[in-house]
């Protein structure tokens, strides 16, 4: 039997049978409501003429599936949202100071709140650095 023969019919084969073992790419994490933001910087005041950064880490979580289509679909007002809060409040700070945890938190869930027009994601805060 010619070898040659069959190797367009085993490629042919292949390339039908690839999609069915096609998955999804899986999640970083947080199940399937919660939608991961890149990190958050922003500039803060220090010492001499040099100047800090406060880093953020968060994401949304939101247990109606289209809150989460609706949360990735407005990500980049939220992100200039978050920034805009964020930047007010770092403006104050230096490197000697404590965050307020509690109240970045609901600074951010008043800004999540406003650009999705009604309530129903959480703000889930990961880190905060301050440096």
């Amino acid at each position: 039997m010619n070898r040659r023969a069959l190797f367009p019919l085993i490629l042919a084969a292949i390339a039908l049978a690839s999609p069915a073992f096609a998955t999804e790419p899986k999640k970083k994490g947080g199940g399937p409501g919660f939608t991961q933001f890149p990190m958050i910087n922003v500039f803060t005041a220090a010492m001499g003429s040099r100047h800090g950064s406060l880093s953020l880490d968060m994401g949304l979580y939101a247990s109606d599936p289209k809150m989460v289509d609706r949360i990735k679909l407005y990500m980049p007002r939220l992100k200039d949202a978050y920034i805009s809060r964020l930047q007010g409040y770092a403006s104050n700070l230096n490197s000697n100071t404590m965050v307020d945890a509690d109240y970045v938190e609901n600074q951010l869930q008043t800004a999540t709140d406003t650009v999705l027009g009604q309530k129903g994601a959480k703000v889930l805060i990961g880190s905060i650095l301050l440096n």
